[in-house]
């Protein structure tokens, strides 16, 4: 219990080291539910559950002032206290939500005062000139800055498995039945909400499209996707290529008196 503790400790400073490794992403829930599995024995059920969490927090992108839930210790900590449970994506989703909730509230009253500190601390290592304290108290502040989460995924998972087990085994079904409805809800949730931040009137058309090769031709996302590949294939061939051409038919020589802005010179869109 303690070896998969400490694993659990590991995933979740992997999660919490996104920045820090260059923006890329292994903090999202299908990153870290896979990762979970695989420290627990379960690889096929953290890939399941972390899918589910992925598609409820698809449209929790941090924008402006904006900031989403705590993926990383909601997708550890549902996936992992529900594969001890055995139990489905829909315990994975009931459990992860909240936990990603309470722990950005906390990281919002904790981390982001203790950030501060290193914050100020590398004001002073500046006008010393001391680049290496500089690059020293930057990592230290962002990994500062998701403390209360490092400390509550290993401690809620050491302490929490057996309360959660007993809890999940004797829930009553019409608790469990409103967990499974939530968790097909939550996907739609987070759909619209990448849908509010991307939609336009220029590629509504396409998502109309896909959702009705879905919806009436029984066809699944690979197919979409192939579909969707060839269109943009087409529209590059037809649409781009025709635009390009036309702009050099209509190109005048320098001769006529024309600037170079009005010869149209194929260089318009920069």
């Amino acid at each position: 219990m303690i070896l998969k503790t400490f694993l659990i400790f590991i995933v979740a400073l992997i999660g919490y080291s996104d920045a820090f490794t260059g923006t890329s992403l292994i903090q999202r829930p299908l990153v870290m539910g896979m990762l979970t599995g695989l420290v627990l024995g379960d690889l096929k059920d953290g890939i399941i559950m972390g899918g589910a969490m992925e598609l409820a927090m698809v449209g929790s992108v941090s924008i402006g002032a904006y900031i989403p839930p705590d993926m990383v210790s909601g997708t550890i900590l549902g996936t992992a206290l529900a594969i001890q449970a055995h139990a489905d994506s829909a315990a994975a989703l009931t459990l992860g939500i909240p936990i990603a909730t309470i722990v950005l509230a906390l990281e919002t009253a904790i981390g982001q005062p203790l950030k501060l500190i290193f914050v100020h601390r590398i004001d002073k290592n500046a006008q010393d000139g001391d680049t290496k304290a500089i690059a020293r108290n930057m990592i230290l502040g962002g990994y500062a800055g998701k403390l209360p989460g490092l400390v509550i995924v290993p401690t809620a998972f050491y302490f929490g498995q057996h309360a959660v087990t007993t809890l999940l085994s004797n829930m009553p079904k019409f608790i469990s039945t409103g967990m499974t409805i939530a968790s097909g809800l939550l996907p739609a949730l987070g759909f619209a909400m990448l849908a509010q931040m991307i939609m336009n009137k220029k590629v509504a058309v396409f998502f109309f499209i896909g959702f009705f090769m879905v919806a009436y031709g029984n066809l699944s996302t690979t197919g979409v996707a192939l579909f969707a590949a060839l269109i943009i294939i087409v529209m590059y061939i037809f649409v781009e290529r025709k635009d390009d051409k036309k702009g050099q038919d209509t190109a005048t020589e320098p001769a006529t008196g024309q600037t170079t802005e009005e010869q149209g010179d194929g260089f318009d869109e920069f």
